[in-house]
């Protein structure tokens, strides 16, 4: 799925377009392997500047207020925080400026689907895993990898769920196949060749992410999501529409962001955010280093002090991105902990097949949903 965009703390994206949060393979169940400290206050820091991009708008805006501080008073490293762009020219932004030998950050933050584009693109500096002594206190999967060298330490989590108007059930889904149960132009699903319903049906229906590695595959997934024609009332690719047509009751309900449908409940939308048996819709960003910027002493301790449980409660608590980092590590209340996550296992999208099969996945989606 392609990166996407936080929206504000009042429901409204601040850029309208789903090209913020994304995600990566992460296999099997999530588990947490045992917490590694590391010290951090290191006086020889006191000089160093980190310029740290991270998505626009209110995105950024939070973590220069509520999260890079907290790394600043424990190293003494000071954090330059710059606006980043969430569209797809990011990269291609990016590649220009590296080409010409000069990245405007030290540190970003990149989607899934663009940390494994970027990587095929020769975009990312790499750091020896040792060097890092807290990525033990992620979750298995949240690391990229590139020939044994780490070029992505994943920084937050997001996720899509089954949303639903209470009001229009007797009883509340609590399954994926509801979408299949016959209610015409009932829903709001996600259209495009990023849609997580390819995620969804790949692992309800069939042999999960690994279904979509084969054009054979895919055509099965993408037939099983023309099962859903007769009742979907709007595909969306940006979530701005889904909020508009849910608030509008032009739909009871479809696949949206767990976050911002708390956001509208806060604010007085009725709406259910529903975590199915089968698993929520996972996605997550990560901190890369463009290959121009240097990989300092302070470069490393910023990736380091990225997965320790100070850092994903304060992105919990004040961004509204789902932590990295096993729950019981945490000291989030439920009610923090509940309003971005939840203790199942996820469906964790499959960006290295999606980026594989991008092309053929786009036009066999548009094809299904113009026939």
């Amino acid at each position: 799925m392609a990166s996407r965009k936080p929206s504000s703390p009042s429901g409204q994206d601040n850029n309208s377009a789903i090209s913020r949060r994304s995600v990566l393979k992460a296999a099997g169940g999530l588990a947490a392997v045992s917490i590694l400290s590391a010290p951090f206050v290191r006086p020889s820091y006191a000089a160093a500047t980190l310029k740290v991009s991270n998505f626009g708008g209110f995105f950024e805006e939070a973590f220069a207020k509520s999260v890079y501080p907290a790394f600043t008073k424990q190293t003494g490293i000071a954090v330059q925080s710059i606006p980043q762009s969430g569209s797809s020219q990011f990269l291609v932004q990016l590649g220009q400026a590296i080409q010409a030998g000069s990245a405007p950050m030290d540190i970003c933050c990149a989607g899934q689907a663009d940390v494994i584009r970027g990587r095929q693109r020769g975009l990312w500096a790499t750091v020896e895993s040792s060097k890092l002594k807290n990525l033990g206190n992620l979750m298995e999967g949240f690391v990229y990898s590139d020939g044994g060298k780490v070029d992505g330490v994943g920084a937050m989590a997001w996720y899509i769920t089954l949303i639903a108007n209470p009001s229009e059930f007797e009883k509340l889904p609590d399954s994926w196949t509801e979408l299949w149960k016959p209610r015409a132009s009932a829903w709001g699903l996600q259209g495009g060749g990023n849609s997580v319903l390819l995620d969804i049906v790949a692992s309800v229906y069939f042999d999960g992410a690994s279904t979509l590695d084969t054009q054979e595959g895919i055509d099965k997934v993408i037939a099983k999501i023309a099962e859903l024609k007769p009742n979907a009332k709007l595909w969306w690719t940006d979530e701005g529409s889904m909020q508009s047509a849910y608030q509008n009751d032009e739909v009871v309900g479809g696949l949206y962001f767990h976050d911002v449908s708390m956001i509208m409940k806060k604010e007085g939308t009725d709406v259910a955010s529903i975590f199915p048996k089968e698993g929520a819709v996972l996605g997550y960003n990560a901190w890369c280093v463009p290959k121009v910027a240097q990989v300092t002493d302070a470069t490393i301790a910023f990736l380091d002090w990225s997965a320790t449980p100070e850092c994903h409660e304060l992105i919990a608590r004040n961004v509204g991105a789902a932590p990295l980092i096993e729950r019981s590590k945490l000291s989030l209340t439920d009610d923090e902990f509940n309003a971005v996550s939840f203790t199942g296992n996820p469906i964790v999208v499959a960006s290295a097949a999606k980026v594989k099969n991008a092309d053929y996945i786009s036009t066999q989606m548009l094809k299904m949903l113009g026939q």
